[in-house]
């Protein structure tokens, strides 16, 4: 009897032990240490609080605060359904965090909902939303192929080409080139079937969007253009004024994908979007084109955090050229006046990623040649970690002024192109 006793205890044991370990932890500790880690920065933390599906984007939402002060406030994790081995878990609290000093910003994370699961005798985080599958907000944002976007009027030809057919030469100058490259760009033909197909979607043609960070805030990025007490032209610039009327109420908007301190990573993050005014899953980037629907969107990530290099920035560059060509929006890059990286790597880059889609790209680089200083601040800069990233009050200007000439210059070839047929 005591035999028996002793076998069903030890069996009871054994299964206990086993439904332990196949949920150890729990799914609302599996979250919040998920949020500890993005927090703090941490990629090794993220990603083994993450199941292998998601474990591309804990390494992207790992970089996300670096280059500002961060803290988690009142963080509070509760599990809202559950079945089997996933489980749902909705947060509340606050992701505060503050840039060179300035005024607390906040994330919240009031709603948000975190997909969870038991993935090898652990509880995961695995995902954000409603849905289960994980995976890169990356990738699930990219076209299947960008050069399948590129409109054509030419039908397809009935026999080969003949043996001595040369197509026609590009003559467009190299990205090895790029400091050559003209201040305000003109836009590729192929661009005018973009543009249509955007309007034939619901894209306005009277908005643009800016994806940026402290240097493209509208008070120091174009912002001044919807005051007119702020901002006057000379007798031969008068005609810029009908696109300053055209895109009104753009000039000045606080956009979903720009802030001080933001960076590549934070724009491609959910958590960093707002969840007042986008979908529990969608990052920023995506928040901004779907809800404001622009034509046009000016990109330039120029602040600088620690894990930036020219390979990740080119990389993400192509991620959101690619996601906003998805969206029928006409992508329109910058290089930058700075060279902290050295070599101008990442102005290299950006023109070899122009190059290669055969957008816009605005030469800020080449117009700050001209300033005082190259357009760098060289007071607030000698303090700053790296030295000579900000631009002065002067190069806010003359930034937005060669901005307004792109978007003129985009509005009326794309106006030309329509009365042309």
């Amino acid at each position: 009897m005591q035999k028996t006793l002793t076998f069903l205890s030890l069996a009871l044991l054994g299964l206990f032990l086993v439904a332990c370990s196949s949920s150890a932890g729990s799914p609302e500790s599996a979250v919040e240490n998920y949020l500890q880690a993005i927090v703090a920065t941490d990629e090794v933390a993220a990603v083994n609080a993450s199941c292998a599906a998601w474990e591309q984007q804990a390494v992207l939402e790992s970089a996300a605060y670096q280059g500002v002060e961060t803290r988690l406030e009142n963080l509070d994790c509760q599990i809202v359904s559950q079945d089997g081995e996933s489980t749902q878990v909705s947060c509340s609290g606050q992701i505060v965090f503050s840039y060179a000093g300035g005024e607390d910003q906040v994330d919240e994370l009031g709603g948000r909902l975190f997909n969870v699961v038991v993935e090898g005798g652990e509880w995961k985080m695995c995902g954000t939303g409603e849905q289960s599958q994980a995976g890169s907000q990356i990738a699930a944002q990219r076209p299947t192929a960008t050069m399948e976007l590129l409109p054509t009027d030419t039908p397809a030809p009935t026999q080969q080409p003949t043996p001595d057919f040369t197509p026609t030469p590009d003559t467009r100058p190299l990205p090895a080139d790029w400091r050559t490259w003209p201040i305000v760009p003109a836009l590729s033909p192929w661009l005018g079937g973009v543009y249509a197909q955007g309007q034939e979607q619901g894209n306005d043609p009277r908005r643009f969007s800016v994806a940026g960070d402290c240097q493209s805030i509208p008070n120091a990025f174009l912002g001044f253009y919807d005051d007119k007490d702020r901002y006057y032209f000379t007798d031969a610039d008068q005609y810029l004024q009908e696109t300053v009327d055209y895109f009104r109420d753009s000039w000045s908007r606080d956009g979903l994908a720009v802030a001080g301190g933001s960076n590549f990573p934070a724009i491609f993050t959910p958590l960093r979007a707002d969840p007042d005014l986008c979908e529990n899953d969608e990052s920023p980037l995506a928040c901004e084109i779907r809800t404001y629907k622009p034509s046009f969107i000016i990109t330039s990530m120029e602040f600088v955090y620690e894990g930036r290099t020219a390979e990740n920035y080119e990389q993400y560059l192509r991620e959101a050229v690619d996601y906003a060509l998805s969206q029928n929006v006409i992508p329109i890059l910058m290089t930058k006046a700075d060279n902290v990286e050295g070599g101008h790597r990442i102005n290299q880059a950006t023109a070899q990623v122009a190059y290669d889609y055969d957008i816009p790209l605005i030469n800020w680089w080449r117009a700050a040649q001209s300033l005082p200083g190259n357009g760098l601040d060289r007071e607030r800069g000698a303090s700053s970690v790296p030295q000579y990233f900000y631009i002065t009050t002067e190069a806010w200007s003359e930034r937005s002024y060669i901005a307004l000439k792109t978007l003129d210059a985009l509005r009326t070839t794309l106006e030309d192109m329509s009365a042309g047929g």
